[in-house]
């Protein structure tokens, strides 16, 4: 019944849609963009009337993207995959500064945080792991000029200098050097051209607010082009974004990063080509900070389990964005930094066949603070220092066009290494219990993951108007994880161990006498009966290994030139993992394991009214397994963290795009996601209960966290001429972003955020000025709530920014 329920629903706004189709678009999915020839792209339909490029040319019609999601370049209209692509321009016009900010311009996904650790959550059509954890792997798998980026702490890095984004849903793997269950976002950076250009971008905003971004390109020799792109963001004075509740005076939000990108592309022949890329980018900006909050205000049908920390409190704050606090000696502050490099190889090693090699490495490292609670004292502040390194090397050998039968098939090998130190100190947090007189915690863990696969993808047109795909792929993965939580050395830790966790949880339940706790020593009761360290203080130490093989078969209909129907049904997993939090039983550090999905598919992409209209549209069901999720670990010191598997759950929905040139120089854009998303079999974890006993629930009928049930966007732009030398032009934005929730945290409610922008241009748009104004209803929002160690926090989002933007190209 409910399958039926959501068909009719799909169907009412399917009609309510095709009312009207003059009026509404998508840009994403055929926006305009240029070549490293800078021609237009040529549109993947004719007419009868008039050729899609001639309509392009005049303005007659819509222009559509080139994406390379297939590893090769085709019109985005021709690919039978859902996906959006985004410009750099569009990016820019949007206000999209980080890979975070893609979640408020593209329904379906949510980029959010558990809690203020740095990791930030993408969930795309209901898919996401809400873990905060240095060492969590996201479910969205993220690239950066076809090179993974395996951990989102990675990815937290600015945007600049970018070709187009490519965002494609789904599972994917038969294509990619790592599976994923959710999709894929790529980052494709703007490449070398061999007509010299540059470009300088200046931006000024609110809370003094200054970005500058520039790039040169052009070609070193006959044989060697190069491009070098730089970006700068700082704040001027001491403005900030965020007011402290307790410190009239007192700011935080200072802006402080950098970044550089080098890259080399060097012509060896007439058949090979290499291009080397060297990146950095450093930030040392403030850290958002949460503000608490009544927890008697929490929404979210779990909420009953949890008990209100504070019912009144001076420090509690709503209604306004830029309301926040943090400890005065403990301020949330970053010091990441991000250094890599890649080297891709393309050679035609045939009229037929191309090689390709990806060899690349990168190292981030970070020490940062962070505030989780949204008070003035220690309850929970959080150190990170973390250091990773990844490297990776694809092989793959791809037909060209000359082929019937196009395919692509790959190798893959990867090895990460990550080491952190996580401290957390809350000697100042209230638990509703006899004070333990803890002061801080130490965490420390080591973790290694080498990851080979092989993959293959073939697509056979076996007539006029159909096309028959099949993909493949096998994984072969395997994580290592050694860790513990430590007493810091001053005795706190161990002093609570042994002179109220031992005897009075530990010994009164049954369990053996560890000996005594010690400062400076590891403090993780091994509670798992069997093995080695049954009944001491040890570290943890695990190994697991994935084995797996993951499929895709499709089919395409192309019943006209303007028209494209695909059908798929794709499976993808996401391996297991270790839980990288402060742990005070070993139990709590049992690995969870993969998870699976498997995709139904079906959608229409289609060019009306002489190509001025792109009405494309995609309905599926996930078939959902053991979906990796937070739980509540009970342990002697309280109730914590955990993480574990959701057995069985479920997501339906329909994806809604439409791009439309209204007239000349006027066109609407529309794009529309509904979720229905169920967890089916699940029994979670009461934060009732008390260790060492266990009190569980029927969460069956849950909606998954991150997953709004309507998502929304809608762009106007106008454009005319005012002269021979001048354009004008004026755009507004409408994003909507439905209620929804975190794992197990309060409700997020709806929220929509408007913006517009006022632009002058030469025709040719070499030098553009434009004014801006974001969330400009100053709407008071937050993008994540959550229970912390002593309080109920959110995170709110921007307020009101309005800012001023040159950009000249030379």
């Amino acid at each position: 019944m409910k399958s039926k329920s959501l068909i009719a629903e799909i169907g009412a706004l399917g009609m309510a849609v095709s009312m009207c189709t003059a009026v509404s678009a998508q840009e994403s999915a055929v926006t305009a963009t240029k070549t490293d020839t800078n021609k237009a792209v040529p549109s993947a339909v004719s007419n009868d009337k008039e050729s899609a490029a001639e309509a392009i040319s005049s303005g007659n019609a819509l222009q559509v993207v080139t994406v390379t999601a297939q590893k090769r370049s085709e019109a985005i209209n021709s690919v039978g995959l859902p996906m959006v692509a985004k410009t750099g321009g569009q990016l820019r016009d949007e206000g999209v500064k980080s890979a975070s900010d893609m979640g408020e311009i593209t329904p379906g996904l949510t980029v959010t945080e558990t809690a203020p650790t740095g990791v930030p959550v993408y969930t795309l059509r209901g898919v996401g792991f809400a873990d905060f954890a240095t060492a969590s792997s996201s479910t969205v798998g993220l690239y950066a000029d076809e090179v993974a980026i395996p951990y989102a702490v990675m990815s937290t890095g600015t945007l600049f200098d970018l070709e187009r984004v490519e965002i494609l849903k789904g599972p994917q793997g038969d294509l990619y050097g790592r599976n994923t269950t959710a999709g894929q976002i790529n980052f494709i950076e703007a490449k070398p051209t061999r007509t010299q250009q540059s470009g300088l971008i200046a931006d000024y905003s609110r809370f003094n607010v200054v970005d500058l971004e520039g790039f040169t390109s052009g070609a070193i020799s006959d044989n060697l082009l190069g491009r070098l792109a730089i970006k700068t963001t700082q704040t001027i004075g001491n403005d900030g974004w965020q007011q402290s509740i307790t410190r009239p005076g007192d700011q935080l939000g200072k802006k402080n990063a950098d970044g550089a990108r080098g890259l080399l592309n060097w012509i060896i022949n007439e058949d090979a080509t290499l291009l080397l890329n060297f990146h950095w980018n450093q930030d040392k900006s403030d850290n958002v900070a949460p503000t608490a909050y009544d927890g008697t205000l929490t929404g979210n049908p779990s909420s009953q389990f949890l008990p209100t920390a504070y019912p009144v409190a001076p420090f509690f704050s709503t209604g306004n964005n830029r309301l926040a606090d943090w400890s005065d000696s403990f301020r949330p502050v970053k010091n990441d930094r991000l250094s890599g490099g890649s080297a891709k190889l393309d050679w035609d090693v045939s009229d037929y066949i191309n090689f390709t090699s990806i060899t690349a490495y990168d190292k981030f490292v970070r020490a940062d603070q962070f505030e989780t609670e949204g008070v003035s004292f220690q309850a929970g502040n959080t150190k990170n220092k973390s250091n990773i390194g990844v490297f990776s090397q694809e092989l793959r050998l791809t037909s060209n066009d000359k082929l019937p039968v196009s395919w692509i098939g790959g190798l893959y090998y990867s090895r990460d290494t990550i080491s952190e130190d996580y401290d957390f100190f809350f000697k100042d947090s209230y638990y509703g219990l006899p004070p333990l007189g803890i002061n801080d915690i130490a965490t420390h863990y080591d973790q290694t993951t080498t990851s080979n696969a092989a993959f293959g993808h073939v697509e056979w047109k076996f007539a006029d108007q159909f096309k028959f795909i099949v993909g493949t792929r096998y994984t072969a993965e395997k994580r290592s994880w050694t860790g513990c939580t430590y007493d810091t050395g001053d005795g706190t830790l161990a002093g609570a161990w042994n002179n109220i966790l031992t005897p009075y949880t530990i010994v009164a339940n049954g369990f053996p006498y560890p000996g005594p706790a010690t400062a400076g020593g590891c403090a993780v009761y091994d509670d798992i009966v069997g093995s080695p360290n049954f009944g001491k203080f040890a570290p943890y130490s695990d190994e697991i290994t994935t084995n797996k093989w993951q499929g895709k078969v499709g089919l395409n209909y192309t019943p006209g030139q303007d028209y494209l129907l695909y059908a798929n049904v794709s499976k993808g997993f996401k391996s297991g993992g270790f839980n990288g939090a402060s742990a005070q039983t070993q139990s709590q550090l049992i690995p969870y394991r993969p998870e699976e999905l498997t995709d139904y598919e079906i959608g229409l992409k289609s060019a009306l009214l002489n190509h001025r209209v792109q009405f494309n549209a995609s309905a599926f069901y996930y078939d959902y397994r053991d979906k990796q999720e937070q739980t509540i670990a009970v342990t002697p010191v309280g109730n914590i963290g955990g993480l574990t598997n959701v057995p069985k759950s479920k997501v339906e929905g329909v994806e809604l795009q439409l791009n439309a040139l209204v007239t000349t120089g006027l066109t609407e854009n529309l794009s529309v996601a509904y979720l229905d998303t169920r967890i089916l079999d699940y029994t979670a974890i009461s934060p009732l209960s008390a260790y060492p006993t266990v009190l569980t629930y029927d969460a069956s009928g849950f909606r998954l966290p991150n997953s709004p049930r309507w998502q929304a966007t809608s762009t106007t732009t106008y454009e005319w001429t005012l002269s021979n030398a001048m354009k004008m032009s004026v755009a507004g934005d409408v994003n909507f972003k439905a209620n929804t929730f975190g794992s197990t945290q309060p409700e997020i409610p709806e929220y929509t955020l408007f913006n517009a922008r006022l632009g002058l241009s030469d025709p040719a748009k070499n030098w553009t000025l434009s004014l801006y104004g974001r969330n400009l209803g100053n709407k008071y929002y937050w993008s994540a709530a959550f229970s912390g160690n002593a309080t109920y926090a959110r995170i709110n989002g921007l307020p009101t920014i309005y800012g001023i933007m040159f950009a000249q190209k030379f």
